[in-house]
């Protein structure tokens, strides 16, 4: 496999990392927009969260991909975000940002998004989504935004910004202090950098396995505190079950990447026992399911909603018999739809 071909596919790899700790409940990814963008969400307030098209098709028929971009449909309207993790820094990256944003404000203002896009007397109108760049190594180069300079048709100047997060500078304590608990897992990300230059160096093959093995020493510090936290926050009950669970998953699949390149057998076997004794297996398999039946009772009232048009009572039975179809047990649907268990039983007979 060329070099190249690697990189592409180590970074879709760790691309779609990233884009799980966007899909945990609802109560975290409502903490993560709010501490990413200073919003004053509550969780009641957000109806539901959409992941939205992420690939777009310009007129020159290039085709750009973002990584990640939400909706929220709250009780005062809906509200786009964008959000991109990035390693390294250049002059494009503003550029991309700005193609980025305009591709999707022109797909809500089709309409292709479910969003709004009509202006003032007919006018188109493209509203940009908000957006952040978290840059996950370090860089000093590296600003509190990027910019660039726009100038309109018209003579108009003006300035295009994009804020950005130098995650490199937060420790698991200030990601507490933050609420951003769903970006704990990457904290070890921030020895790629340090391990990458010990292997691209002209130093001796015994030097190099020198430095490897302190910079895993300093990695596996990171990993106990990260731990640390997790935990305090799962006894404080400010993390569930099922989102431990896909933080863990999350925080294993990038040390398993980092140890693949640069460690052995022996340190990698090390670090797994470390996640694998964090938490017992049997809690974490109930916090799966918990997980799962969360995700549940997510499509089950976003189905309701969609059948209150047909009445209630009727949105809530279309939905049983899909979920009865599924094989969810009838505890779970009488739970999520609030029917009783002898409607779920008279549908189930007649499915």
């Amino acid at each position: 496999m060329k070099k190249s071909d690697r990189s592409v596919k180590e970074k879709l790899k760790l691309d779609q990392m990233m884009r799980v700790l966007f899909r945990l409940s609802k109560r975290l990814t409502v903490q993560l927009v709010n501490g990413l963008f200073g919003e004053p969400f509550a969780n009641e307030e957000v109806k539901s969260i959409h992941y939205g098209n992420a690939e777009f098709i310009t007129d020159a028929y290039d085709r750009i991909v973002g990584d990640l971009f939400l909706k929220l449909v709250t009780v005062r309207g809906n509200f786009h975000y964008h959000v991109e993790f990035q390693t390294l820094n250049d002059q494009s990256m503003i550029i991309r940002m700005f193609r980025y944003g305009f591709e999707k404000a022109v797909e809500v203002a089709a309409g292709t998004d479910d969003g709004s896009g009509g202006g003032r007397n007919g006018m188109a109108l493209l509203a940009f989504p908000r957006q952040i760049v978290i840059f996950l190594e370090e860089n000093e180069a590296v600003g509190d935004e990027l910019a660039f300079r726009l100038l309109l048709p018209s003579g108009v100047e003006t300035v295009y910004t994009v804020p950005t997060m130098r995650y490199w500078t937060l420790t698991p304590r200030d990601l507490q202090e933050r609420r951003l608990f769903a970006l704990l897992p990457l904290q070890v990300f921030r020895s790629r950098k340090s391990m990458r230059g010990i292997a691209d160096s002209h130093r001796s093959d015994e030097e190099k396995r020198r430095l490897f093995a302190q910079e895993f020493e300093r990695l596996k510090t990171t990993i106990g505190q990260t731990l640390d936290v997790i935990r305090e926050l799962h006894h404080q009950r400010l993390l569930r079950l099922g989102d431990i669970d896909r933080l863990l998953q999350v925080l294993d699949n990038i040390l398993k990447y980092l140890y693949n390149r640069y460690g052995n057998d022996q340190q990698t076997e090390e670090v797994s026992r470390m996640i694998k004794t964090f938490i017992d297996p049997e809690v974490l398999k109930k916090g799966r399911r918990e997980g799962q039946k969360e995700g549940i009772q997510q499509g089950i009232q976003q189905g309701i909603q969609q059948g209150i048009q047909q009445g209630v009572q009727q949105g809530k039975i279309t939905v049983a018999r899909k979920l009865l179809k599924l094989g969810v047990d009838i505890g779970t649907i009488v739970e999520a739809t609030e029917l009783s268990e002898e409607e779920v039983l008279r549908l189930d007979k007649r499915k």
